[in-house]
């Protein structure tokens, strides 16, 4: 995760980055169904790194806000739970 500062939102960026999150999960979902069998581990690990790299991006950019209110704290619980690579299993399994 990158560093970055808590800065205070009106928790509305929050949960519209946390729509974001959900559509690169369901996205991701799709596109992980959809590889291929690699012969190489490391070329399957670069495919699925690419995969969720955008959802890493909106999880990060999600743990940089502050939340205000418990739609901003079940954002940065998506968040974590995606940086942790459970959101899929636990919001669209």
């Amino acid at each position: 995760m990158q560093a970055c500062p808590l800065r205070r939102s009106d928790d509305s960026e929050l949960v519209l980055l946390c729509g974001e999150l959900h559509e690169a999960a369901m996205f991701a979902e799709r596109r992980l169904k959809a590889m291929p069998d690699y012969a190489d581990t490391l070329e399957e690990a670069a495919a699925i790194e690419a995969i969720l790299q955008p959802g890493e991006v909106i999880a990060d950019r999600i743990l940089c806000l502050h939340a205000v209110t418990s739609d901003g704290v079940e954002a940065r619980l998506r968040a974590a739970l995606w940086k942790q690579g459970e959101y899929i299993g636990t919001y669209l399994g």
